[in-house]
């Protein structure tokens, strides 16, 4: 089989050796896969894939069943997508079968490959790890990015207003089309976001640079999520405030998650956010696609900061 590798800087689609297909897993022939800030970073050799996971490029991929391993419970020809550490970027990949969901109703496979790792980032960290409820606050910076699309329709979906910040006025018009009720452009005063505040949960993708603002921002007992140091990775911390407003500070990452922690994360996604795309209340936000022959151009797309929503590489046309 092909696979994309990521080669001093660029990406290269090259062959590989064909996966196993195990007790449990299932061999998936891909039709499209997501591209993701996690695939630039590794592309640049700043981000490893976890021990025994694929070194191949592609954290999410769709498409359609062709092996089965023992005690799996899917059929040959199922439609699916799938969260990965590793590999989506291929044109096979094997996958723990617990780790795979079923293409939501009135969904292209190209649409689904859009899915996995941004609802799972966003249902993880805003739901399950920042404890969010029915009409408390949200503050989603990088707001357009796939992230922040998926989590301000799960935030609306739910009941939680949601602000945003973001790069430019026409990411902030995608962002409150999406549901969002407000926010501020990066360029401009971030300071106005005291206008919209206290927030009971923040996720944060940038880090260093917007920790102190965050910590001002927050509600007392607020929950502040860290999943990306885009801003930095050192900041200097007023404790005393984050202390006597009980904050809860959380480091989340998802990738090198143990399989256990991800089957239980998919279950609970297929439960309560998976029904939502059938019933229209959620919409992946596929804003382009590319040949794999062309990807080296996806991905300096994405790293040029300018794409609301998702890209999507398409490994084979043939499957739609």
């Amino acid at each position: 089989m092909k696979a994309l590798q990521g080669v001093d800087g660029h990406v290269e689609w090259v062959e590989a050796p064909s996966p196993a297909c195990d007790v449990g897993q299932v061999r998936i022939r891909v039709a499209a896969a997501g591209l993701n800030r996690a695939d630039l970073l590794q592309r640049a050799g700043l981000y490893p894939p976890p021990p025994g996971a694929s070194e191949y490029l592609g954290l999410e991929c769709s498409g359609v069943i062709v092996e089965v391993g023992a005690g799996a419970s899917w059929q040959m020809g199922d439609r699916v997508c799938a969260l990965l550490a590793g590999g989506g970027m291929a044109e096979e990949v094997v996958v723990d079968a617990r780790h795979v969901l079923p293409v939501p109703e009135g969904l292209s496979l190209h649409e689904a490959a859009a899915l996995p790792e941004v609802y799972a980032t966003a249902w993880l960290n805003l739901f399950q790890l920042g404890g969010l409820r029915p009409g408390e606050k949200v503050l989603l910076h990088a707001g357009a990015s796939g992230v922040g699309s998926a989590g301000i329709q799960l935030c609306k979906a739910f009941g939680s207003p949601c602000w945003v910040s973001v790069g430019s006025a026409d990411r902030l018009a995608y962002c409150e089309a999406l549901g969002a009720s407000g926010g501020v452009v990066r360029g401009d005063d971030l300071e106005a976001l005291n206008d919209f505040a206290p927030f009971d949960v923040v996720l944060d993708p940038v880090g260093a640079n917007y920790a102190a603002l965050n910590l001002k921002l927050l509600a007392r007992d607020g929950r502040w999520v860290i999943i990306g140091l885009m801003g930095g990775r050192k900041a200097d911390l007023d404790l005393a405030l984050l202390l006597g407003k009980r904050i809860q500070l959380t480091g989340s990452t998802l990738r090198n998650r143990d399989d256990q922690f991800k089957a239980d994360l998919l279950r609970d996604l297929h439960q309560q956010v998976w029904p939502l795309f059938s019933e229209g209340r959620l919409q992946p936000q596929l804003v382009g696609s590319y040949p794999v022959a062309d990807a080296q151009s996806a991905f300096e797309e994405l790293a040029g900061n300018q794409v609301s929503g998702k890209l999507v590489l398409v490994i084979d046309p043939t499957l739609v």
